[in-house]
């Protein structure tokens, strides 16, 4: 634990921290403060943890340390299993010094006056967005005082400049600190939030860790900011967190490394239809407001959040009738899919077998659900909000039956990317070392997520040859003789200079669908990858896979498609797929169903989908 706090004084009640030398602003300050200690905010420390952070200080002091060692380091240390086995939990409200409070009103107030970024800010957001010492579950640190020691080289003349914008200092932060790399999962889930003095220091971690960072960063130099966050994506498993800068009416997205962005206008990888903002105090209208105990998830039910949807996406309020009958609950859902389950975002008050939701975000499908301490059933059919805000519900018709052709399991977004990113490139094929005069393949603009076929002649060496520019990602590359025989060996040759260990050229030619190699875009001279068969052979077609996810029909797995039946998910029964189809051919599929393809060999990435058109929507 931070040494400067083993011997602190217990917190006194609010009023007993006024004092008569203290002006009015800063006594309530010291009042908001009161508040946010009088509540539920708790840190961990331990033997464990402390341990910990000492053996992240010493490797951030190795000269090799970067992003991929940070994470291979960290993996070494919760090899064991159960990491932090002895945290205690301290309440801020029997720990938190006077003293501490005093510093870091001093200073917030010091940041609210001074700063360029803190002007027009009233004093309802001042508590909001500058003051509160902490964001979760770190240990407390006077971590402003701290963060400005360590970037204020930089940073200190930056604010100091008149008519210093919002943008330059997010880029000046951004390039004082690595590229970062939010993709770390391998902490285990008793693992508090990221102490502040270790956080400035991280090459790689969670969206949680660089929200710390930016949180603490911003509030060292008077830029008022908040956590906002979104409980599940609306096509996609888990959710996310982020930093939000208040500038007046305007709520700017920034995430170290990142641009800044307007709210409305940043570019979410999945589809957001709910967000909210942690609040450092209880809200009148939070939207759990009017619920008991026990007729909302507790998330939902928490006070000090507050709907922030409509700054960031278009909203509507979806209304819903002919919900079925409840005499218990009062209360409903509205939950999306995870991938396995429906998870709740959003709750309302019924009116009968009506109800509506408020600021909802567009092109989702939603599921109604009646909640009852802990346990959800359905309240009604799925519903697909349309970006016009039209409302279709899913009820399948059992009396009227399609075929359907089924090629993925899960979503295309990124599945599509990587295949259009070998768009521009080719495929040689020769008799000599030079390939002078090869045969060429340009690969197709339908190219597909799936393997890809090119009929061929005879050769000895072929080779893939990418776009210049471009990482030249690619998954595998298999050869065929007259027979159909894949064919195996050969010496793998190319020029591709890895980004990484992880992508070597071999990656190409190891049969597993999901290693790629990749090379540099910024390598003059032009990258290949390739084979020599060290003899010419009579071939009859060459197959190739883009970097993808492995969620298209693989060869005998076996799958099961499902829709939805009202009450859960009925089968339309199993099929092993092939690979010379890569494809599920299903005739017994009632129309507007919701739908869902189970693969029962391996994985867990599955969505929902319609089929219209000829075409899973996801």
């Amino acid at each position: 634990m931070n040494p400067s706090f083993k011997a602190i004084l217990p917190l006194a009640p609010a009023a007993l921290l006024v004092c008569a030398g203290c002006g009015m602003e800063e006594n309530r300050a010291f009042d908001s403060l009161a508040d946010q200690v009088h509540g539920v905010s708790v840190y961990y420390s331990g033997p464990s943890l402390d341990r910990y952070y000492a053996e992240m200080d010493q490797f951030y002091d190795r000269p090799d340390a970067d992003m991929w060692s940070q994470y291979a380091f960290q993996d070494s240390l919760f090899a064991t299993g159960e990491y932090f086995p002895d945290l205690e939990r301290h309440y801020d409200r029997d720990c938190v010094s006077v003293e501490y409070l005093q510093h870091r009103v001093d200073d917030a107030l010091e940041q609210w006056h001074t700063s360029p970024f803190a002007r027009g800010l009233d004093f309802a957001g001042f508590c909001e967005y500058l003051l509160p010492y902490r964001i979760g579950t770190e240990e407390p640190e006077e971590w402003w005082t701290d963060y400005r020691a360590t970037f204020g080289e930089v940073l200190d003349t930056l604010v100091a400049h008149p008519g210093v914008t919002l943008s330059e200092f997010c880029e000046a932060v951004n390039g004082v600190l690595p590229e970062p790399h939010r993709s770390y999962t391998g902490y285990p889930p008793e693992k508090p939030n990221g102490k502040p003095s270790s956080l400035k220091r991280i090459l790689g971690g969670t969206c949680a860790d660089y929200l710390g960072l930016t949180t603490y960063l911003c509030r060292s130099y008077g830029i008022p900011v908040a956590t906002d966050y979104t409980p599940q994506w609306g096509n996609h498993s888990k959710g996310h967190q982020w930093s939000a800068i208040i500038q007046g009416d305007s709520t700017y997205h920034y995430m170290i490394g990142e641009p800044l962005f307007l709210a409305r206008e940043k570019p979410f990888t999945f589809r957001l239809v709910k967000a909210y903002r942690r609040m450092n105090s209880p809200q009148r209208r939070h939207p759990g407001r009017g619920s008991r105990r026990g007729e909302l998830p507790p998330d939902l039910q928490n006070p000090r959040i507050r709907d922030v949807t409509r700054y960031y996406v278009d909203v509507t309020d979806l209304k819903l009738r002919h919900l079925r009958k409840d005499g218990q609950s009062r209360w409903l859902t509205l939950n999306v899919f995870d991938d396995a389950n429906w998870s709740p975002i959003a709750g309302a008050r019924r009116r009968g077998r009506r109800v509506a939701f408020r600021d909802v975000g567009l092109n989702c499908v939603f599921l109604p659900m009646f909640y009852r301490n802990g346990s959800s059933v359905p309240a009604g059919w799925p519903v697909l909000l349309g970006k016009d805000r039209s409302v279709r519900e899913l009820i399948p018709d059992l009396t009227d039956r399609e075929t359907v052709q089924l090629t993925r399991k899960f979503m295309d977004t990124l599945a599509r990317q990587r295949a259009d990113s070998l768009l521009g490139g080719r495929f040689e094929l020769a008799d000599n070392a030079g390939f002078k005069d090869a045969y060429s393949i340009a690969v197709p603009d339908t190219v597909g997520m799936n393997f890809q076929t090119a009929k061929i002649g005879d050769g000895r060496r072929y080779r893939y040859v990418p776009k210049q520019g471009t990482s030249g990602n690619i998954a595998e590359i298999e050869l065929y003789d007259r027979d159909g025989q894949q064919l195996t060996g050969g010496t793998i040759l190319g020029t591709y200079a890895p980004r990484d260990k992880f992508h070597p050229m071999g990656n190409v030619f190891d049969g597993d669908v999901l290693s790629y190699a990749s090379c540099s875009p910024s390598q003059e001279e032009m990258p290949w990858v390739g084979l020599d068969q060290d003899r010419t052979l009579e071939l009859s077609m060459l197959c190739y896979l883009p970097r993808n996810d492995d969620n298209f029909i693989r060869e005998g797995e076996e799958y099961e498609l499902c829709y939805w039946d009202g009450d859960g998910w009925a089968s339309l029964g199993r099929q092993t797929g092939r690979r010379a189809t890569q494809e599920l051919v299903y005739d017994n599929v009632p129309r507007n169903a919701l739908l869902l393809l189970h693969n029962h060999t391996k994985g867990k990435e599955e969505r929902i989908f319609t089929y219209d058109n000829g075409r899973q929507i996801w």
